[in-house]
C-alpha cells in the first residue's frame, strides 16, 4: 500500500475517496486489491500482491476477474513488477498481457512514461490510457506476428502450396512463353531447399517474463562449473568456451582492438555498439540469438531483465547474465558476423 498508493497520489488519484481508489473492491466473491473508478464505472483494477509473491500464480484468477467487470485494463504488481493487461482483447487470458514494468531491473526513463500514460487520473476519464493500452497491445502483437514470419516461410518453402506454385508457374510463362509443368516446379523447389530455409529463429515473447527468473539465474551462478571426461577429444569450439565463474574481468580483445572494463555486464554492449558500427545493415541479426528460449538482444526494453541500448540503434542487450554467458554469447555474436572466435580475447 506504501508504494501503490502513493504513486497513485502521485497520479492524480484521490486515495481518500473510496469512490474513486475503492479498495478491496467485491467481484463475483471475490476480492480485489483497488478498483480505480470514474463516475460509477470501473475503469482499472489493480491487485497487489507481497514482493515475495511469484506473480505467475495469481494471473489467470484475477484476469478473469477484471475481463468479467469490464475493466479496461488490469495490473498485477508486487509493487516492484507491474504486468499490464487488455482485458478486451480476444482471446484468453494468457494473450491480454501488454506490457510489464520492473522498477529494480529496469531505469526509471523506460518505464515511467508508459506508467504515466497508463495510470494518470486524467488520461484515464479522458480515454487516452485505453488508446495507449490498445497501442502497446498492437505493437507487442505486431513483433510477435514478424517473430513468426521466418516460420511461416520454412513452411511455405518445404511444403509448397497450390498458390505459391502456381505463382512461379504464372511468372515463369510470363518469361519464356511456356508453361511449365508442376513436377519440374516441385523438383526446382526441393532441390536447394535446405539454402533457403531460416535458421535462426528469434524467440517469441507472449507472457510477462516470470517474476521466478531472478532466482533461477542466481542459482545457476552458484552452481558449479560441470567438468566432461571427454575433454582431451573437445573441438577447437569447445578449447574457447572457458569457465569464467566468481572471476573478474579487466578486458578483452577484439580482431586486435583492446577495451578496458570494470565488469562484466560492460562486454557485450561494447562489442555491440562496435558491431553495430560496423554491420549497421543487417546489425538485427543480433535479435536471433537466445539461449534456451531467453531472448537476449529485443527492441522491447521490458522483455529484458537489466537491458542496456545499443548506441546508434532501437536494440536493447541484456547484461544481467553471468560470465560464462556472457563469454558464450560475445563468441555466437561474433560469429553472426562472421567473424572466427579466435578473434576475440578475454
Amino acid at each position: 500500500q506504501a508504494v501503490v498508493l502513493r504513486m497513485l497520489s502521485f497520479l492524480g488519484w484521490d486515495i481518500f475517496n473510496v469512490d474513486e481508489v475503492c479498495p478491496n473492491y467485491v467481484a463475483n466473491s471475490s476480492h480485489v486489491s483497488y478498483a480505480l473508478r470514474i463516475g460509477d464505472t470501473n475503469k482499472i483494477f489493480v491487485e497487489v500482491k507481497k514482493i515475495s509473491e511469484n506473480l505467475d500464480n495469481h494471473q489467470k484468477k484475477f484476469i478473469e476477474i477484471a475481463s468479467a467487470e469490464s475493466a479496461d485494463i488490469a495490473v498485477l504488481t508486487n509493487g516492484v513488477t507491474w504486468w499490464f493487461y487488455l482485458t478486451s482483447s480476444n482471446g484468453g487470458w494468457q494473450q491480454k498481457w501488454f506490457y510489464s514494468a520492473d522498477f529494480f531491473a529496469q531505469e526509471p526513463d523506460m518505464f515511467v512514461p508508459q506508467l504515466v500514460d497508463l495510470l494518470t487520473m486524467k488520461k484515464v476519464s479522458k480515454g487516452q490510457a485505453l488508446k495507449t493500452a490498445k497501442d502497446l497491445f498492437h505493437d507487442k502483437k505486431q513483433k510477435m506476428a514478424a517473430d513468426f514470419l521466418p516460420k511461416a516461410w520454412n513452411q511455405i518453402i518445404s511444403q509448397p502450396n497450390k498458390i505459391f506454385i502456381e505463382l512461379l508457374s504464372l511468372q515463369t510463362e510470363k518469361l519464356c512463353g511456356y508453361k511449365v509443368d508442376i513436377k519440374s516446379i516441385e523438383t526446382f523447389v526441393g532441390r536447394p531447399v535446405d539454402e533457403w530455409l531460416i535458421t535462426d529463429i528469434p524467440t517469441t515473447v507472449t507472457a510477462p517474463p516470470s517474476t521466478s527468473l531472478e532466482s533461477e539465474i542466481i542459482e545457476s551462478e552458484d552452481k558449479p562449473a560441470s567438468t566432461s571426461s571427454e575433454g582431451t577429444h573437445s573441438n577447437e569450439k569447445d578449447k574457447k568456451l572457458e569457465c569464467y565463474a566468481d572471476q573478474s574481468i579487466k578486458s578483452f580483445t577484439f580482431i586486435g582492438h583492446s577495451h578496458i572494463v570494470r565488469a562484466w555486464d560492460e562486454v557485450l554492449p561494447i562489442l555491440c555498439e562496435y558491431l553495430a558500427s560496423t554491420h549497421e545493415k543487417d546489425f538485427e541479426k543480433v535479435l536471433w540469438i537466445s539461449e534456451d528460449q531467453i531472448p537476449y538482444f529485443s527492441r522491447y526494453s521490458d522483455q529484458l531483465r537489466i537491458p542496456e541500448k545499443i548506441k546508434e540503434t532501437d536494440i536493447f542487450v541484456e547484461t544481467r547474465i553471468n560470465p560464462d554467458e556472457v563469454a558464450k554469447t560475445a563468441l555466437k555474436l561474433i560469429e553472426t558476423f562472421g567473424y572466427s572466435q579466435d578473434d576475440l580475447s578475454i
